[in-house]
């Protein structure tokens, strides 16, 4: 491969903050974003970027984080797509759930930048796009 494809962050939250907070980061981390504010323009956007990491809120006006999840999770393509769950909600059924369809992470919202960026780090060098620092606490992750 010569040339180098663009690493995305896709983030599916129809709260504008959340969406400018997690595109914040991904451009600090050398990632590019792209914001969903529902499930379904995701989907359209899905259809054109490939997503190095997805972050997912659970709970839209239409259908569901978990709905979207599943659906990727068929899919070949997105199967293997680390997903990054951020909620308010933290009822254990519902966090289990999504465990079973197997995110990297479950953030609880309220939640800091720093937890956030921390949790970003920690996927992004799991999947080999980005060193990890000298020092650094990405053991210590829940």
């Amino acid at each position: 491969m010569t040339l180098e494809q663009p690493r995305y962050l896709l983030v599916v939250d129809d709260d504008l903050i959340f969406r400018r907070l997690w595109r914040h980061l991904a451009e600090e981390l050398g990632l590019e974003a792209a914001e969903a504010g529902s499930p379904e323009h995701a989907r359209q956007l899905l259809e054109v970027l490939t997503p190095s990491v997805i972050v997912l809120d659970v709970l839209f006006p239409e259908g569901t984080g978990l709905e979207f999840l599943r659906e990727l999770r068929q899919s070949p393509r997105w199967k293997e797509t680390p997903v990054i769950v951020c909620s308010a909600m933290a009822e254990r059924d519902i966090v289990l759930q999504f465990v079973q369809e197997g995110i990297c992470h479950y953030l609880l919202k309220p939640f800091t930048v720093e937890q956030a960026r921390e949790r970003l780090r920690y996927v992004l060098h799991r999947r080999g796009l980005l060193p990890a620092e000298n020092g650094s606490s990405e053991q210590t992750q829940a």
